[in-house]
């Protein structure tokens, strides 16, 4: 009875041993359970770790490299990284800057020469001197005035030859093959404008016997504004020719008619200069019939009032531009040169608004 409670003392020790040896081993199987073995032949380095989990290397007796078990991040198991939403930037659109309209400055003048054939030998001005001498003259008085456009009547060919010489003016028609006749030109500072179109349009003139007179479309060098330009010289009553009222008229017509088909079919501004032979009557007939103004003044909104100085000899344009400084000279100079005053105004043209970044703008 003795000997069977040590035998079961020495099986129960031995169960024992046996639990303890089965629950390490159990525990080792578990350890090890989720490792990778890598064997790679001698030589060949460690495998390329995975660039989000750290790895700890140990030696492998077989003489390869085992990859520890990844260290997991103490926050909890790794997971798939959530997105994360970046709120939109929003740039603000920067204002635009306006650029104002263009404009241009300008001096218009209208000059009456006096033909060089009235003060020559037996003509009927013979207390001028010669047309030549005047014409010197003449380009004094425009750069005295700073012209910049001016209309001439009366400017035969020895008179414009003189002018050429002396200014930089360039002229229509002038010396054009394709006129012959000089006498009626518009000239302009060639540093300033370049033409861009040139007509002539026939005008009654004594008895109604037409001569062509000058249409000229200028663009400004410095603004790139352009503008019409037409210069007339209706018939007045010398001796020679009496009772010019009906060529006076039908000459009106016509310069009305071109200023208004000028002014619909281009939207330019439109400049009318001239020795029309005329004073109030002239400026009552051509604002009745055009949305023309005079430099000097004046209304004609169901009653005509004309107003101002300066004879026969007319500055006019289109509804829109602006006149000021308007000069009649009758100096000493003016007085020794012609028999007409020199007429100027200063003129302001204004172009259209161009903002390229802009909706609805050009």
């Amino acid at each position: 009875m003795k000997w069977s409670q040590r035998l079961t003392s020495v099986v129960t020790a031995v169960c024992f041993v046996a639990l303890v040896a089965l629950g390490v081993e159990y525990v080792v199987h578990a350890d090890w359970s989720g490792t990778t073995t890598a064997r790679e032949p001698h030589g060949t380095g460690s495998p390329t770790p995975s660039p989000t989990t750290s790895q700890q290397v140990s030696p492998d007796p077989q003489g390869g490299t085992i990859s520890a078990r990844p260290s997991l991040p103490s926050s909890g198991p790794v997971g798939r990284a959530r997105p994360h939403r970046l709120k939109p930037v929003v740039t603000p659109t920067p204002t635009p800057t306006l650029l104002p309209p263009p404009t241009l400055d300008f001096v218009l003048t209208t000059f009456n020469m006096l033909a060089a054939s009235h003060t020559a030998p037996g003509g009927t001005h013979p207390g001028y001197a010669s047309g030549k001498v005047r014409a010197l003259r003449a380009a004094e008085l425009i750069r005295r005035h700073g012209s910049d456009v001016i209309g001439f009547q009366e400017l035969q060919s020895v008179e414009l030859a003189s002018l050429r010489r002396h200014t930089d003016l360039d002229f229509w028609p002038g010396f054009a093959r394709s006129v012959r006749d000089p006498e009626n030109s518009i000239g302009w500072r060639q540093d300033e404008w370049t033409a861009v179109e040139k007509h002539t349009i026939r005008i009654p003139y004594f008895d109604g016997v037409p001569r062509a007179m000058p249409v000229v479309r200028l663009r400004s060098r410095s603004t790139g504004l352009e503008a019409w330009f037409a210069n007339f010289h209706n018939p007045a009553e010398p001796r020679r020719f009496q009772s010019q009222q009906r060529p006076r008229a039908r000459a009106t017509l016509i310069e009305s008619e071109l200023a208004n088909r000028l002014i619909t079919r281009t939207g330019l501004p439109v400049f009318v200069t001239g020795d029309m032979n005329e004073r109030g009557s002239f400026f009552c007939r051509f604002t009745g019939r055009t949305p023309m103004v005079a430099a000097r003044g004046g209304s004609n909104n169901g009653r005509c009032l004309p107003r101002g100085s300066g004879g026969v000899d007319w500055i006019f344009g289109s509804q829109g531009v602006q006149f000021f400084d308007y000069q009649v000279d009758d100096s000493h100079l003016v007085d020794i040169t012609t028999d007409h005053p020199v007429v100027t105004a200063h003129v302001r043209i204004t172009g259209d608004v161009k903002n390229p970044g802009l909706p609805g703008t050009r």
